[in-house]
């Protein structure tokens, strides 16, 4: 089945909810959070012993509901799960999310029970999420099949796709705090059915995904994976947090989701060969994505850095030289305009360090307007005992540093990232300064690995010069 059978799964016309119940647990907390975004008037709860639950009539079996149905969610032990299963599929349903655990995860006698929903699913011809999963989150329209903080549910141009439930949970809650917000999650779980690469084939065609996120312990299809990579990812960069690296990694994949991690080499070598970006830890996967989510793709190599510490930028300019990243001369036009604002100890050079010369707020629009620079790191630090002193003057930071968001909005077709370090309320004041389209980054290693992956991607997609 194509990928629009996964439709329902994100645009329910109707929602049951097998497994509801009156004691604490997801059949409990689920439907209190969707009647507060609206879905209401399209959830059905369900659960044998009938009655009332949070002022919502209690079906007791999925035939008594007496509107359409399209999707169901299902929370009840994994003994019941088959049964239900054969229910749902008389009921002409075609889309189901088994949050229940207790499968393949837990040995022989759960991967069995696995193989049977799998079976039912394939002869009613359902799409199974799960189970041992969350199910879905799609931001647009307020939905979710688990609860999920407010804020979480702002719409934002970047979606998941986590193996892991909870992972795929709790990436919801710290997102925000980052910076980040998502149009759609996808948890899979113990991949009955439903894989990475239907969810990867989903979001490469939808409209309000920009960059998808991938939370991977094993490939369900490897072959599938490579061919779904290629199609994906020449029009959205997919990046990927792989996890099962050592033998002990692999066994923990197998006890928590029952997937079979393979050989880590090889993941390298698909990634490489489809141009995924793969992530080295949950930060580093955050950061790309910050970047990735916010920045245009550069036109090539160059990198310009701009900094208030000689030190700072020497670090950087490390670690772009070693991910193939130039740091080339500034034009002799910038060099000179910048000569002319500079006091005579200023070095006029990329990187270009500018200490307490005063003159950053001039200097940075020079860099992202040389016709050698096709992106830029502005390094932000000044001590904060010195801040403190110049705010009872009357200076702000946008005397300092100059109208980021400004800037950003003068220069759409370079990339801009921002380092800062120091006193939390100082980075706290960078961070408001720069706004939500230039990614503050608390240290000039991880911003300059992150413009380099996106210099890799775009050269992987042939847009340099």
């Amino acid at each position: 089945m194509g990928v629009e059978s996964l439709h329902s799964f994100f645009e329910p016309e109707g929602v049951a909810l097998v497994g509801a119940r009156r004691s604490p647990g997801f059949g409990y907390g689920i439907p209190l959070f969707l009647q507060a975004q609206g879905w209401a008037n399209r959830l059905y709860l369900v659960n044998p012993a009938g009655g009332e639950l949070h002022g919502m009539k209690v079906f007791k079996t999925l035939k008594d509901i007496p509107a359409p149905v399209d999707l169901a969610i299902v929370i009840v032990p994994a003994e019941a799960v088959p049964g239900v299963l054969k229910e749902i599929g008389e009921c002409g349903i075609k889309n189901v999310i088994v949050e229940s655990a207790g499968f393949a995860e837990t040995g022989e006698k759960g991967r069995a029970l696995q193989e049977e929903i799998g079976t039912i699913a394939k002869r009613y011809g359902m799409r199974v999420i799960g189970p041992n999963c969350v199910g879905v989150v799609n931001t647009l329209n307020r939905f979710a099949s688990v609860e999920l903080l407010e804020e979480s549910m702002t719409p934002g141009p970047v979606s998941i796709i986590a193996q892991s439930g909870v992972f795929g949970n709790i990436l919801l809650d710290h997102l925000p705090r980052c910076g980040l917000f998502i149009s759609k999650a996808i948890t899979l779980g113990n991949r009955a059915d439903v894989d990475e690469n239907d969810s990867l084939a989903y979001l490469g065609n939808d409209p309000t995904t920009k960059t998808i996120m991938l939370y991977l312990e094993g490939a369900a299809d490897g072959r599938g994976l490579v061919k779904t990579l290629k199609q994906v990812t020449p029009r959205k960069p997919v990046l990927i947090l792989k996890s099962g690296r050592t033998g002990a990694g692999k066994q923990a994949t197998a006890s928590h989701t029952g997937s079979m991690s393979g050989e880590d080499g090889i993941y390298n070598a698909v990634f490489s060969q489809t141009q995924a970006i793969r992530a080295q830890s949950l930060p580093h996967l955050i950061d790309l994505a910050r970047v990735f989510a916010t920045q245009p793709l550069p036109k090539g190599n160059r990198l310009g850095i701009i900094t208030t510490s000689g030190s700072l930028g020497a670090l950087a300019t490390d670690v772009a030289v070693s991910a193939d990243l130039r740091v080339p001369n500034l034009s002799q036009s910038t060099a000179d305009h910048v000569r002319g604002m500079a006091p005579d100890w200023m070095n006029v050079r990329n990187p270009l360090d500018v200490g307490p010369s005063g003159t950053f707020s001039r200097a940075l629009p020079l860099l992202l307007a040389d016709e050698r620079v096709d992106m830029v790191l502005s390094i932000m630090v000044i001590p904060y005992a010195v801040v403190k002193n110049v705010k009872t003057m009357g200076f702000t930071l946008k005397d300092w540093f100059g109208d980021m968001e400004s800037l950003r909005s003068r220069f759409p077709d370079k990339p801009l990232l921002a380092v800062v370090v120091g006193h939390p309320e100082f980075v706290d004041d960078v961070a408001h300064l720069c706004g939500p389209y230039t990614p503050v980054f608390n240290a000039p290693e991880p911003a300059t690995s992150a413009l380099a992956a996106l210099w890799e991607y775009a050269k992987g997609r042939g847009e340099w010069r």
